[in-house]
C-alpha cells in the first residue's frame, strides 16, 4: 500500500504488513521474564489480588495534585501548565475512558520503523494508574526493572513485521533506544496524520498479562492478538 499527499503526487510505500492489526493495539506497562509455570501462576495470582479500583481512585488523586501544582507555577511561569489547559475533576470517578490520538515516531522521522499513537485522558490518571501498577510489579519481583521514563503508545506501524518472522530477533529495533531496523522516511505521513484523532471514547477494560508474540486469529485473514494467560477486570 501507499501513503499520498493530498497536495502532490509523491507518495511513501509502507509495506502492509508493518501496520499492525487492530487486535493487537495495546499500551505495554513492562516485560517479564519466567522460568517456570509457578512463577507465571503468581504474576497472575498477584495481578488478581491488586485493589484495581484503589489505584484508579488514588491515580485520580495524583493527578489533582498535579494540576494544582502546574496551575501553581503557571501563575509566574505562563507557559507551565496541563494539556488544553485542562484541570482533572476531583469528583471524577472511574472507568477509564480515552482517546487514541497523534502519530509519532520512536526513532528520527527521516529514519524510523516505528510510528504509534499515544493514549489521551482528559482525567489524566492513565499515567499515573500505570506508573503505580509498574511500581506494583517491579517491587514483587515479577517485572524486569527498567529505566527509561514509561511511554504509553499503541504501536501502529512497525517494519520489523514486514520481514519474515524467522529472520526477526526479539525485541529489535523497538523503543527509543532501539537501531530502527527497516527504517523508512516518515516525513510526509507525519505532516498528514501527526495529529490525527483515531479513536475516541475507548473505555480501557482491563490489565492483562499476554505471551510475548500475537497469534493470527484462526478463521479471520489478516487478524492478530495476543494470547492472554492471566486479566483483572478494570471499574
Amino acid at each position: 500500500m501507499s501513503v499520498t499527499g493530498s497536495d502532490d503526487e509523491e507518495s511513501l510505500p509502507i509495506p502492509e504488513k508493518a501496520i499492525r492489526p487492530l487486535g493487537t493495539l495495546h499500551l505495554t506497562l513492562g516485560v517479564m521474564s519466567f522460568q517456570s509455570r509457578e512463577r507465571l501462576d503468581a504474576a497472575i495470582a498477584f495481578l488478581q489480588s491488586l485493589d484495581v479500583y484503589g489505584l484508579v481512585k488514588q491515580a485520580g488523586e495524583s493527578a489533582v495534585e498535579q494540576s494544582s501544582n502546574h496551575l501553581i507555577n503557571s501563575q509566574n511561569s505562563p507557559h507551565l501548565t496541563n494539556e488544553g489547559g485542562k484541570t482533572p475533576d476531583e469528583g471524577l470517578a472511574p472507568p477509564l475512558v480515552v482517546s487514541i490520538a497523534g502519530l509519532q515516531p520512536m526513532h528520527n522521522p527521516s529514519s524510523t520503523s516505528i510510528l504509534y499513537a499515544s493514549p489521551r485522558d482528559s482525567s489524566f490518571r492513565l499515567q499515573h494508574f500505570c506508573l503505580a501498577l509498574q511500581a506494583a510489579f517491579t517491587e514483587a519481583g515479577f517485572l524486569i526493572p527498567e529505566t527509561r521514563p514509561l511511554l504509553l503508545h499503541a504501536t501502529i506501524i512497525n517494519t520489523i513485521y514486514a520481514k519474515e518472522r524467522s529472520k526477526r530477533t526479539a525485541g529489535s529495533g523497538h523503543g527509543k533506544q532501539g537501531k530502527g531496523r527497516g527504517g523508512f522516511d516518515a516525513t510526509h505521513v507525519l505532516e498528514r496524520f501527526g495529529e490525527t484523532t483515531w479513536a475516541e471514547g475507548i473505555r480501557l477494560e482491563k490489565v492483562a498479562i499476554c505471551e510475548m508474540g500475537a497469534r493470527k486469529v484462526d478463521g479471520e485473514e489478516g487478524s492478530e492478538e495476543y494470547l492472554e494467560v492471566g486479566s483483572i477486570e478494570l471499574p
